[in-house]
């Protein structure tokens, strides 16, 4: 088993060394220029108001393809229109799974980007698979281009993976014939989905690693699915909505012939009620925290841990390393004028434990044979800093984009109980950053916020990404006090493209929060 190969690690850190300075004053460029060359576009942004949508509660069920998984259902809030998008041309998209932007042309060109959740491979059982790796959640985002110009709409999506699990894309060519009636629409559609070799492959597919006497080797290649559906959506008052879906997809014989997979097709459906009567607080901004230039915020969020250096298990398995620990974090926020603020945010985990190896393990040079009681130690800071500008700013919503740079220290250090000297490994990385941010609130008291970092690293030897997501819920007690609860995430991987290196370095933390906040 080998945890550790030094030559890889300083490599990937010479190859990112390139990349820090031209990547980050590209980003700071475009977030400082593009709101000073569109004024009239950010002025169309700001008139939006969240007033003109509903917010409802949905119900979903859908059919797992996998072998042995039930289907599954959901209930989730969600924010809706009473009219459909297919008849407006309101920037914000609510589409279906999507939420994205768009422009609509005088000559109806439909153009927009679009994200969304994938969860498909959650499905997967494990007691059914347990040698199959698990098939991660993702978030997947890509262009759309359309035409609304005739009876029949037109829409073309692709999707690619922002963690970059596996190179993999999807493509929609969808068909709806969109009618609205007086208290509602009706709309039918057609949808052809393109599944590209790699994520056909990731999500039904069988690896040679994975493969068994039980489970034979599979490799679906690229697939076609079709897809027929309808939306309805019915206003049972001015202020009521009710909303329902229904498709079913059929499933490609590339797909339907893996050992994973025991449908040709997949039903899904969903029963929506939304409400609007003007849930939300008024645009009109009275300037009441334009005073307050400076936040800060300290608490501790209780993270489960997930760290593997390159080709070996997981640090937390084959070492004993602790998987959970409770981290405190320290952020700051510093505005300079209305529409613009500098953050800065920073946590850092010490962790220590004693094991009795199970099996032998092999750390850099060292071989520490099974039955040998090992001493672990890490240190792992994260940093990240960034300049923020809102493209809309108001007493109803904010919401903007960041550029920036993240610093990660991991220091990892082994022995063998009461011996020097110790085997250490040491990674340093500093990337830059891109992300968006926005805050709602809910009422005089209560105060929801997100933010999220993404930087997608494609390099010769190395691929991977660094992602850092925080959702916050804060309660108020005056202009300058408040404490929330909320939840963290913050991941890196990096995979060699080299099969003789064959090395992945990969952390994660993620777990809930709770912290105090300070205004001034």
């Amino acid at each position: 088993m080998k945890l550790f190969e030094p030559s890889l690690l300083q490599i990937i850190d010479q190859e990112l060394k390139t990349l820090r300075v031209p990547a980050l004053l590209t980003g700071l460029l475009l977030a400082v220029s593009t709101p000073a060359n569109a004024g009239g576009l950010l002025d169309y942004i700001r008139d939006y108001d969240l007033n003109d949508y509903a917010l409802g509660l949905s119900i979903s069920n859908s059919q797992s393809p996998y072998l042995g998984s039930s289907d599954s259902t959901l209930a989730y809030p969600y924010l809706t229109s009473f009219r459909h998008s297919a008849f407006t041309d309101d920037w914000l998209l609510l589409q279906g799974d999507n939420i994205g932007f768009r422009y609509i042309t005088k000559s109806d060109w439909e153009i927009g980007f679009l994200g969304r959740a994938q969860l498909r491979g959650l499905a997967l059982d494990d007691d059914i698979f347990p040698d199959l790796e698990q098939r991660e959640w993702a978030v997947e985002a890509g262009p759309l281009i359309g035409w609304r110009g005739s009876p029949v709409h037109v829409q073309f999506r692709s999707y690619w993976e922002l963690p970059n699990r596996h190179n993999g894309t999807t493509s929609e060519l969808e068909f709806r014939l969109p009618r609205e009636f007086p208290r509602g629409y009706f709309v039918p559609n057609l949808t052809i989905t393109h599944l590209s070799d790699d994520y056909s492959n990731y999500f039904f597919g069988v690896s040679p690693e994975e493969a068994s006497t039980l489970l034979p080797e599979f490799r679906p290649g690229s697939a076609i699915n079709t897809e027929i559906g309808v939306t309805l959506g019915y206003q049972l008052s001015p202020n009521w909505l009710l909303q329902t879906k229904l498709k079913y997809e059929h499933l490609d014989s590339a797909i339907t012939d893996s050992p994973l997979v025991d449908r040709d097709g997949l039903w899904s459906g969903s029963i929506s009620l939304a409400y609007n009567s003007n849930l939300f607080r008024p645009r009109d901004y009275d300037g009441a925290d334009k005073a307050q230039n400076f936040r800060i915020r300290v608490g501790a969020f209780n993270s489960s841990i997930d760290t593997k250096l390159l080709s070996g298990d997981d640090l937390e398995r084959s070492l004993g390393a602790p998987s959970s620990e409770t981290i405190t974090q320290i952020d700051a926020l510093f505005r300079i004028a209305f529409y613009h603020r500098f953050e800065l945010g920073y946590f850092e985990l010490q962790r220590h434990s004693l094991t009795t190896l199970q099996r032998d393990a092999l750390f850099r040079e060292q071989l520490y044979p099974e039955d040998t009681t090992i001493e672990f130690r890490s240190n792992s800071q994260f940093l990240r800093a960034g300049y923020s500008y809102s493209l809309m700013r108001d007493g109803q919503k904010e919401l903007g984009l960041t550029a920036g740079l993240s610093w990660t220290r991991f220091e990892a250090e082994v022995r063998e109980e009461g011996q020097q000297p110790s085997e250490q490994a040491t990674v340093e990385v500093v990337l830059p950053t891109f992300g968006i941010f926005g805050s709602l609130p809910l009422g005089a008291k209560w105060h929801l916020g997100a933010d999220i970092d993404v930087f997608i690293l494609g390099l010769e030897r190395y691929e991977g990404y660094m992602a850092y997501v925080a959702l916050d819920l804060e309660r108020k007690f005056n202009d300058n006090f408040g404490v929330g609860i909320g939840y963290n995430f913050y991941g890196m991987r990096l995979k060699s493209k080299k099969e003789a290196l064959d090395g992945t370095l990969r952390v994660r933390y993620q777990g809930p929060k709770i912290y105090l906040s300070m205004a001034f």
